[in-house]
Formats: C-alpha cells, structure tokens, sequence
C-alpha cells in the first residue's frame, strides 16, 4: 500500500503454513446468510473451509480453522491498524490468524506460492502475481491537494502553479479529475513535476508552487497558510488505495473462509469509523506504543478525512475493481496477468455474501 501510518504479532518470515479446516466441534446455532457463499449446514457443526456457520448474535464460529494474512508493508505502521483489527476479528471468533508484513510484491508472492492464504496490497502487484481480488483494503487514497488559503475554491486554481509527483502516479489521476471538476484545462494552470510527494510539498512550503497533491499526513506539517482544497475521496471516491486478494484456487476451495475475511474487514471498519478509543488502543498495540497517545489521536483524525473505510456493499464493486485496472493499464503498471479479462481478476461473491451477514446482524459486529 501506498501509505503505511500499521500489527499485533508480526510473523517475520514468509514461509507460514497455509490455512486450512478443523474438525474440531461448535455447539453454535448455524445459520447463513442469504447469498452465502458458504453451502448451508446443520446446527452445531463446526465451520470448515466451505461451509462457514454463525453463532446466534450473526458472528462466524470460527474455532478450528487457520488465516495466514499478507499485507504489503515493510513494518508495522499506524495507518495500518485496520489490517490488525481484521486479524484480531478472526481471532476473536475463534481462529488461528497471524500477520506478515512485507514490501514490494513479497506478500502477493507468498500468497501465489500457497505459503499465505490472502494479501492486502497495491492492485497491479496482486494481480500480476496471478491473484484474483475478493473484497477492499483501503478502499481510497490518502492523497489530498493542499493549497494556499487564497486559492477558496478549484476553479481559483486557473492560473497557479500545481505541483504533483508524475504523470504515471495517484497525483497525475487525480489532477484530472481536479481540472474536470473545475471546468479547467491544463493549459490552464502551470504543472511541476518534483518526482516525489514530499518534494511537492516543500515546493508548496517554499512559495514555489501554489498548491500540491501530498499525503494526507504530511498536511499538519505544512504550517499556517495553507488548507486542504481536495481530498482523494472526494475527487475520485472510486479510485482505491489497496484491495484484498487470494490465488482463485484457494478462493475455490476455501469460499467460506474468504468471507469470513471479509466479514473482519467490515468489522474492522465498523470499529475504525464508531469506536475512536479502541481503535487508537489497537493503533498502540500493533506497533508497540512507538507513538504518544496524541500522536494516536491524530493518526486517527487523519485518516478519518480520507474515508477509507466506509461499511458499505458499494465499497467493492465490479466498476469499482474495473476503474483501478483501467488507471493500471494506462499508467502501463500491468505487465502480467493483470492484463487478463477483467471477470479473471475479481470473484466478489465473498464479499457480497459478507456484506449480506453483516447488514443483517450489524449490531453483533
């Protein structure tokens, strides 16, 4: 994922065994949700791979059953406690569950090797490890435009100086979008390329620029004189920072845990958007309180602006999933199999089957 602000334990290596079903015994009452893509089962038997049954409050009985979780991050960040929140909702329910946190492309990779079951990550690289996506991560950007207070409004950018990463980046995406919204063209405004966020926004610190796409993060350090014009949610709610995905295979043969997947990731959500104080005691736990309790806070605050995680079925969508890979393929980041029939590259049934659970039983959650 683009910004990485967060785990409880970290697993260091890759090489963690594969999940898999328990026939251990649940005296849980066993009921489905309308869609589910798990096959429907008696009560009192145990959730498998395949068949995932509930408890009386509509949570998932999960006891027997393994999560080995990717998530493309180098270390455990802030801005990745939901990640940590899902894990710890599968373990809540009863199952095995760890997180690894690793860069680059290593997380889709295990995920294709069968050493991980699923990954959240960045779309192209999941796809062009051969991956198929079954529900959000971040469902937006983290991006915002900052500008000067002077400039009130879009349509004042017409004759500034913006300043935005490249062309082949969220910055050059947005920008469009931006210039659309204003009723602007881009020989309208003047464009600098800086080759990189930060230097955007010392370039905007500096006077050298009138406004800039930076991260959101990086706003409180701007100073006085600034404000946020535009926020990526806004400008392209569509767009997404990072989804979920698994090998088609194990989605195959593991329907029902891929919807209790996300069935955590709502939770997780839930949590994030109505629960303040334990989300920022998740924040603490998964990277072991290396912040204050203000800095917890305003984590919080932030990200909270960029509405990335909104409990909604339209979180994930097949326009939705289609709209990333479009940008993919014209920014040229798909060079594999991500450049696939688009129906290969997404199996939402999970997801949907999930969401179906959850607005059924939302107080439980």
């Amino acid at each position: 994922m683009k910004t990485k602000l967060l785990g409880l334990t970290l697993i260091s290596a890759l090489l963690i065994s594969a999940c898999g079903s328990s026939s251990s015994t649940a005296s849980s009452t066993a009921t489905t949700a309308a869609g589910s893509s798990a096959t429907t089962s008696a009560a009192g038997q145990p959730s498998t791979a395949t068949q995932l049954n509930f408890n009386a409050d509509g949570t998932p009985n999960l006891k027997g059953l393994s999560f080995a979780i990717g998530n493309a991050a180098g270390s455990a960040h802030i801005g990745d406690t939901n990640v940590y929140d899902m894990v710890q909702y599968l373990i809540k329910w009863g199952a095995t569950a760890t997180q690894t946190n690793a860069s680059k492309n290593a997380p889709e990779l295990a995920v294709a090797s069968g050493s991980l079951d699923s990954a959240s990550g960045p779309l192209p690289t999941e796809v062009d490890a051969g991956l198929v996506v079954f529900g959000p991560n971040q469902a937006r950007l983290d991006d915002v435009l900052l500008a000067k207070t002077s400039i009130a409004t879009l349509s004042d950018l017409k004759g500034q100086k913006v300043a935005i990463c490249c062309d082949a980046s969220p910055d050059g995406v947005l920008l469009t979008a931006v210039l659309q919204k204003a009723n602007l063209t881009q020989s309208q405004i003047t464009i600098q390329k800086t080759g990189a966020s930060s230097a955007s926004l010392h370039a905007l610190i500096a006077g050298q620029v009138d406004a800039a796409f930076v991260h959101s993060n990086a706003v409180p350090t701007a100073g006085n004189g600034f404000h946020v014009l535009g926020v990526g949610a806004t400008i392209l709610p569509q767009y997404a920072d990072s989804f979920m995905a698994a090998e088609s295979s194990w989605l195959n043969s593991h329907p029902a845990m891929a919807e209790a997947i996300d069935l955590a990731w709502l939770a997780s959500a839930k949590l994030f958007n109505t629960d303040e104080a334990s989300w920022i005691k998740a924040a603490a736990a998964y990277t072991k309180n290396a912040d204050t309790t203000a800095q917890y806070k305003a984590a919080w605050t932030e990200l909270q602006g960029i509405q990335g995680w909104p409990t909604a079925q339209s979180t994930v969508s097949s326009s939705v999933v289609s709209f990333n890979l479009n940008i993919a393929k014209q920014q040229s980041a798909l060079k594999g199999p991500g450049l696939n029939p688009v129906s290969q590259l997404m199996d939402l049934t999970p997801w949907n089957s999930a969401w179906a659970q959850f607005s059924a039983h939302e107080s439980a959650y």
